[in-house]
């Protein structure tokens, strides 16, 4: 997969994500969930298993985020 091809991938399912956030906050509440091709292909109450999800997928290709319906303060 080239490089451009890669970027545009990330980019959509980043886009898709923050479009869809709070309806997925909501659905996927504490949860984890892997997103490919604008759609959550997994959802999850570990880590474990979503990166057991993720090691037959191609990494390049998904997106893995917690979602939450309480906010976090994060001091950097």
């Amino acid at each position: 997969m080239e490089r451009a091809e890669l970027f545009r991938n990330s980019k959509e399912n980043i886009e898709w994500l923050e479009e869809n956030y709070e309806d997925l906050r909501k659905k996927y509440d504490e949860r984890w969930i892997v997103i490919e091709n604008k759609t959550v292909v997994k959802s999850a109450s570990t880590f474990d298993e979503i990166l057991a999800v993720v090691r037959n997928r191609d990494p390049n290709k998904v997106l893995v985020e917690y979602m939450q319906s309480e906010q976090v303060a994060m001091f950097f």
